[in-house]
């Protein structure tokens, strides 16, 4: 009876500990969770929703099964933990094409500024690290750097990338590429 308690408080505590923490991913594996979140994006620009479907993704993916209320905290934890490898691949449809690029830059490249507001900007959910980068053309390239090349090509609307680039520096600490020690 002793052991019976003991063995599920211990696969109590692994199951309680699993779900507030990202385990230790594959780059396979952070690969085919990044292709379905950024799938999420398209799907839901296309959908007309604020917010992709992360949450699903994430219980299909990685086992979640936390509840709705938690999930922000752990996906925040999944995108602080592997903040540098969530990239999106090419994607094109008809004449609009996407190069291979960070999920934060491909949220916008796909019009969903309002997931920055409703959810990112959210600080109940918890915080997000915005440094990520990829090296584009030799140089580190984080998100603001991305916003001030879209706003230059005449891409997107101007005032409201404008909007997220300020929040996402004078609030959430964000630092273009050449800011970034490393």
């Amino acid at each position: 009876m002793r052991i019976n308690l003991t063995l599920i408080f211990i696969c109590f505590s692994i199951y309680t500990y699993s779900q507030g923490t990202v385990q230790k991913l594959s780059d396979k594996k952070i690969q085919e969770i990044s292709h379905e979140l950024c799938s999420n994006v398209m799907a839901a620009s296309r959908e007309a929703y604020d917010i992709p479907k992360w949450e699903e993704t994430m219980r299909n993916l990685m086992g979640y099964i936390g509840t709705k209320s938690e999930f922000p905290e752990y996906f925040n934890n999944f995108l602080n933990t592997y903040k540098n490898k969530i990239i999106c691949p090419k994607y094109q449809v008809t004449t609009n094409i996407f190069p291979p690029q960070h999920l934060f830059k491909r949220i916008l490249a796909a019009g969903m500024n309002e997931t920055y507001e409703e959810y990112f900007f959210n600080f109940e959910n918890g915080e997000v690290d915005f440094n990520a980068y990829q090296i584009v053309d030799g140089e580190k390239e984080t998100i603001l750097d991305w916003i001030e090349k879209w706003v230059a090509l005449g891409r997107g609307n101007r005032e409201e990338l404008l909007d997220v680039l300020t929040a996402l520096e004078d609030e959430f600490g964000a630092k273009y590429g050449r800011d970034l020690s490393d």
